[in-house]
């Protein structure tokens, strides 16, 4: 009994140091033979929820992943699948190289299914992967149309798929993802296949019914009853297991061993067996075999249908804990401080950034918000720019584009979340300097201190372009080494200046007030961002209707109401990188609505803080750059566009007019359209210089007056002349004529800023000729205006890239390439309290000169660290 009381407090200490214990995996997949990035592979931990997607660069990250041993699996249809086993150690990034060769095998052409036969048939796949009473779960199979069936010779069905289908469960909240083998559908023989779990997004009081669902198969599983044998619990047995728990050669792994097999006593009164391969059992502290082959498992545990199973990372502890907790808005508060790699900029370049959450009750973190917004506002309060990251672990970490522009001077960065808005003073505000090249703040006096933390170089004196060491160690108020999370960033003081935060770790992680009880919150924890909009008529009116949403190439479709100011929300998105959603629109009478908004949902700062003392600006000693131009004010009316580029030419439908060649032409497929008259003349606008648009209804001009409008040749808005198909058109604005048409029935706009003798007065004005589309053109355009659909393409969670990849985009800008005040920044440092320090290293600009060390960290217990200091200083002889 001694051995095991000591057995059990060993292992309660080890459940202590666990948290923080973590490590990254990131890396690149390519095709083997070319080298090429390859987009939307997919990599996975099988049978956890430790899993990503390739980016367009085929870069991949996957972080929090505990030390230890574990099998990575790549799929990627048309490719060779790969596996590779890895050994992750805390507080280490592991880098893998993926490189996919294409299968040789061929997708079978399919078997065209009648309606009722696939019905059928889809029932049959369901049972094959669900089982016989698939009417009575909460189980969806969301992409049915992955699936290829192929009619053998003896007219059975074989089926494959093309990519991972998945399954949502809705009693345990997780979408699994499968990867089979084909097999014969109405086959006795079990399915061999690959999972791996997503979190589903909840609603309301959804998350406790799915941990309650959890708990109870958690209850009846192997992994349960291995962790009781892990802890020296032997109750629930037939016999005694008599086991013995070692440390594995790799930190985080452990080696079982028990009386095999083990007859296991299962809660709903049935028994299953436990059994292993070799001497010994490799496993998890959780319970989970590090190989799932070398388990082997009999009884009541074979038909468990890993559908309705739970990942290998669940982490059932957490979950008791929390069962006991009072949700109060004490325990239930998320605290932000940010941390940037400096505190002014140039034009052009990335921000980057790392967010610490400190909570009223770190349990509570499972709770909360999984979505951090973040903004850059101008000292009114003006909002520049609003992007949203993941908070995991509560920690986020990402950058901001600043824009290219000659918009330059005092800005605010806040970082906040929808929950936290439930609380005063709850978001993070950092003031932060956008200059032009030739300006940096003015300097002041360099504050070194440090609370936790310590930085040892390798010298004390290095040379332009030489590789600097340096040791970082994280330690307690004894001096001793502590788990912690850190970012770190490096800056060279010839080219940045050192400004101190104007908000203290410290004070950011203070309690915050609740602004009402919690049982009255307004606002509830993201688990993805939502997107919101509104539906407004051909007048810029709100209307209201409803929606269908169709997301990522029409394979997740959602309907959608509003209310009755046509406004809706998309809740609970979890997108990376750009996406595109189209929405098809109608209002209360069936009828098309192509006026839509759309845009990721943000929650505007009630105040914002007015005591910022901003640096003064001083000349940096250079003279402009001639890559920066300045921008000219636009007109009333008037709006920015992109280039254009015409990639093909076509015949035009009518020919040369009486007014000969037109000053300016404007092809409609040149200009994007979402149906509404405004739109099309903003675009217009956009394109042809002096013609503005103003006012509503809108009035269009080019010297002052009304423009002639003319519709295939025809004058349109002239009293006293026919209108288009005989009807009159006296006292008709060129907005009243142009409403009237289908714009996307319009294949050009020719416009004329002269006289043109042939009109008289009447084109004084101008002239806005319009060349209607024809034949087929025409019936395009009518079909699109039928189908109605309004195209969005959206920024999601940014693409996981390093700080180096993000840096080479100063090529672009001539005026930033020979500057890198930021030498070195990384958001992912992890201190490890079993190791004295974690080394980084990075390479000096050129020019010698002291350097500008600024670390920020919080330990696995919540607590602030932090640190600033000046390095190789020649001026004091060292450091």
């Amino acid at each position: 009994m001694r051995s095991r009381l000591t057995f059990s407090l060993l292992f309660f200490f080890h459940t202590i140091i666990l948290f923080g214990q973590t490590s990254r995996m990131a890396g690149k997949v390519t095709d083997q033979i070319t080298g090429q990035p390859l987009e939307d592979v997919h990599i996975f931990i099988p049978n956890t929820t430790f899993q990503a997607f390739s980016d367009s660069l085929g870069n991949f990250l996957i972080s929090s992943i505990p030390e230890g041993k574990w099998e990575v699996q790549v799929w990627g249809h048309g490719w060779n699948s790969y596996r590779e086993t890895i050994l992750l150690k805390a507080g280490i990034q592991k880098n893998v190289q993926v490189k996919l060769t294409k299968t040789t095998e061929l997708d079978p052409s399919g078997e065209n299914l009648s309606k009722g036969q696939q019905t059928k048939v889809m029932d049959q796949v369901m049972e094959a992967f669900v089982g016989s009473d698939i009417k009575k779960r909460e189980i969806a199979l969301l992409n049915p149309d992955k699936l290829l069936f192929e009619r053998l010779e003896d007219k059975n069905l074989r089926v494959h798929s093309i990519g991972p289908i998945f399954f949502s469960n809705n009693e345990t909240g997780y979408l699994v993802s499968t990867y089979f083998k084909p097999f014969i559908l109405g086959s006795s023989d079990k399915i061999q296949a690959t999972y791996s779990y997503f979190e589903l997004p909840s609603e309301g009081g959804q998350m406790t019914l799915w941990r309650q669902k959890r708990m109870k198969i958690f209850a009846q599983s192997p992994q349960k009853y291995i962790s009781e044998l892990m802890t020296g619990a032997v109750e629930n047995f037939d016999t005694d297991p008599n086991p013995e728990v070692s440390f594995a050669n790799n930190s985080g792994d452990y080696l079982l061993s028990f009386t095999k097999p083990l007859s296991v006593n299962i809660p709903d009164g049935k028994n299953g067996n436990l059994d292993y391969l070799g001497e010994k059992l490799e496993v998890k502290f959780n319970g989970a075999p590090v190989s799932s082959v070398d388990l082997v498992l009999g009884g009541a545990f074979l038909d468990m249908n890993p559908i309705f199973g739970l990942p290998s990372n669940f982490n059932a502890e957490k979950l008791i804990k929390l069962a006991n907790l009072e949700k109060t808005a004490d325990a239930m508060q998320e605290r932000i401080f940010v941390h940037t790699d400096r505190k002014h900029y140039w034009p052009g370049e990335n921000l980057y950034f790392k967010a610490y959450l400190n909570y009223g009750n770190p349990l509570m973190a499972e709770e909360l918000s999984k979505v951090l917004h973040v903004e850059l506002l101008d000292s009114t309060g003006y909002l520049w720019m609003h992007r949203v990251f993941k908070i995991n672990g509560g920690v986020s970490s990402g950058y901001l584009e600043l824009p290219n522009s000659q918009d330059v001077g005092n800005f605010i960065l806040r970082a906040y979340t929808a929950w936290g808005q439930n609380y005063s003073e709850s978001d993070f505000f950092q003031p932060i300097q956008i200059l032009g090249h030739q300006f940096q703040p003015e300097a002041s006096e360099i504050q070194q201190k440090a609370v936790g933390v310590g930085v040892f170089s390798d010298k004390q004196v290095y040379e332009g372009g030489e590789t600097v060491k340096l040791n970082i160690m994280a330690t307690n108020a004894s001096g001793n080494p502590v788990n912690a999370n850190l970012s770190v960033s490096v800056l060279d003081l010839n080219q940045a200046v050192p400004i101190q935060e104007k908000t203290k770790m410290e004070e950011s992680f203070q309690p915050k007030v609740a602004k009402r009880a919690i049982e009255e919150f307004p606002k509830h924890p993201e688990n993805g961002f939502s997107l919101q909009g509104q539906l407004l008529d051909r007048g810029g009116q709100a209307v209201s209707g409803s929606l269908k949403a169709f997301i990522n190439g029409y394979t997740d479709v959602r309907t959608l109401g509003t209310d009755k100011s046509g406004s809706f929300e998309l809740p609970s998105s979890n997108f990376d990188g750009t996406f595109e959603i189209a929405l098809q629109a109608i209002d209360r009478e069936a009828l098309p609505v192509r006026n839509v908004s759309l845009a990721i949902k943000d929650y505007p700062a009630v105040s914002i803080p007015k005591s910022f003392d901003f640096p003064a600006i001083v000349p940096r000693g250079i003279k402009p750059s001639p890559d920066i131009q300045s921008q000219l004010d636009l007109e009333v009316g008037e709006i920015l566009m992109e280039e254009a580029v015409i990639e093909d030419r076509r015949e035009l439908s009518m020919g040369p007019m009486i007014y000969g060649n037109p000053d300016n032409v404007v092809k409609t497929d040149d200009i994007f359209l979402n149906g509404t008259t405004v739109q099309f003349l903003y675009a217009l606008a956009g394109q042809i210089p002096g013609m503005t648009v103003f006012g509503t209804p809108p009035a269009i001009r080019f010297r002052g007056g009304e423009s002639l409008v003319l519709v295939n040749g025809a004058p349109m808005n002239s009293a006293g002349l026919s209108g288009l198909g005989g009807g009159g058109s006296g006292g008709q604005t060129a907005f009243d004529v142009i409403s009237n048409l289908n714009v996307f029935s319009i294949e050009r706009v020719e416009v004329i800023r002269r006289l043109v003798p042939q009109y008289g007065d009447l084109g004084r004005n101008g002239i806005i000729s319009i060349i209607l589309k024809s034949g087929l053109d025409r019936s395009k355009a009518i079909e699109a205006n039928m189908n109605n659909y309004t195209i969005f393409k959206m920024k999601g969670y940014p693409e996981n890239q390093s700080f180096e990849e993000l840096e080479k985009s100063r090529a672009e800008f001539p005026f930033l390439t020979e500057l890198k005040p930021t030498l070195y920044w990384n958001p992912f440092l992890v201190a490890v309290g079993s190791r004295m320090s974690q080394q980084i290293e990075f390479q000096l600009n050129e020019k010698p000169g002291p350097i500008w060390v600024e670390i920020r960290g919080i330990t696995d217990l919540g607590e602030p660290i932090y640190g600033s200091f000046l390095l190789n200083d020649t001026t004091q002889g060292g450091n």
